[in-house]
């Protein structure tokens, strides 16, 4: 990864100069130290079966544990006791299931993680794979009270305790102190937008309600995210609020309790990605006059900016901009055995996203240089 390369080196150097600032007699906290590479070794998911899938959202999870952006928020909130929540659509063992791969019907495509921080570690607290952060029918307003269904977009954003209809414990999802990016979406139209009501919320379990998935005339969420399924009876949302707010039961929350207060407490970061759902989305957002294309760039354009500032691409294993024989050399000799490539190299060198990398990915790589084939990412 071109930061992790350059992450020691900047960690000598800090130290160097913190030590200089320090006056004799008394040392460095652990309060001042940033997370190493080692320290987020642990941070990998235990219930994605799709080995390209699970490896990206391992290489994603501990990027963002150890990135320098936005001033070190994520690894401050981890330090303040709070949690950071993970949602990768499109890497949820779901998007291959038998029935639930049907994005037009359902919306449990999402594999969610919450992060906090155990005996100083990054560790995973909760994983599921039963989530989605995709409105149910993001093109009809009808869903949304007559207003176009807000699709917030990629990113990085505050989570909040709220009390969710005053009905239940959920996480109210805010930018700026109010509101959050969003695109809406008509049959004719789209536009960036802001939304102030965004909840990180179960889903919905009325009589009657689509079991896990959507109709045109009911949903589950028109702009929020959503956790668990409607036929396991709270039971997967219920741990998911546990473990964020400490509450153990979320239709009956105890507000009482000094951790969690009923509206507007800070409780840490929820981080967006849906790069490896992006075929679907060019389906789901396409209208009469939206190109569903266009709009799903909109939406991921954040993560597709942080992927060209991490990954090589597709084939280009030594990442030095093009594809040629040293790539498929360098795939060659792991397959052999006689080098190991990196998690960053390794997805570089899955070309047939499969999770393994094989013979067949070395064969598209020497295609592709001969020109008798196009690998695309």
């Amino acid at each position: 990864m071109k930061k992790f390369t350059s992450r020691f080196f900047k960690m000598i150097l800090a130290a160097c100069m913190l030590f200089t600032a320090i006056p004799l007699g008394i040392s460095a906290t652990a309060e001042n130290e940033w997370f190493t590479e080692e320290d987020v070794q642990g941070i990998k998911s235990s219930v994605i079966s799709n080995k390209y899938h699970a490896l990206y959202v391992d290489v994603m999870m501990r990027y963002h544990l150890l990135s320098d952006t936005n001033n070190h928020r994520v690894e401050r909130n981890l330090k303040d006791g709070k949690s950071i929540v993970f949602f990768f659509d499109g890497c949820s063992d779901n998007v291959d299931h038998k029935n639930y791969s049907d994005y037009t019907k359902y919306r449990l495509n999402s594999y969610c993680a919450v992060i906090q921080l155990k005996d100083g570690v990054p560790t995973i607290v909760y994983e599921s794979e039963n989530n989605s952060t995709i409105p149910d029918n993001p093109r009809n307003p009808e869903t949304n009270e007559g207003d176009p269904v807000p699709t917030v977009l990629d990113g990085i954003y505050n989570i909040q305790s709220i009390d969710h209809g005053d009905s239940y414990a959920a996480l109210w999802v805010e930018d700026d102190g109010t509101q959050v990016p969003v695109i809406r979406c008509t049959e004719t139209t789209n536009y960036i937008s802001t939304s102030k009501w965004i909840n990180i919320h179960a889903r919905s379990q009325w009589s009657g309600a689509p079991a896990d998935g959507i109709t045109p005339n009911s949903y589950s969420s028109s702009g929020c995210f959503n956790v668990g399924k409607v036929s396991d009876s709270f039971r997967d949302y219920n741990k998911f609020i546990e473990t964020v707010l400490g509450v153990k039961n979320a239709r009956k929350p105890d507000w009482n309790n000094t951790k969690c207060e009923k509206e507007y407490v800070d409780f840490g970061l929820v981080i967006v990605d849906r790069s490896h759902y992006q075929t679907q989305l060019a389906q789901i957002y396409k209208g009469n006059n939206n190109d569903g294309a266009a709009i799903t760039e909109k939406i991921v354009a954040s993560t597709i900016a942080l992927q060209k500032e991490i990954f090589n691409e597709i084939g280009d294993v030594n990442g030095n901009g093009e594809i040629e024989k040293y790539d498929y050399i360098q795939v060659k000799r792991d397959i052999l055995g006689t080098l190991d490539l990196s998690d960053i190299q390794s997805i570089s060198a899955d070309v047939n996203k499969n999770g393994e990398t094989e013979k067949y990915d070395y064969i598209l790589i020497k295609r592709d240089i001969l020109g008798t084939y196009e690998i695309k990412d």
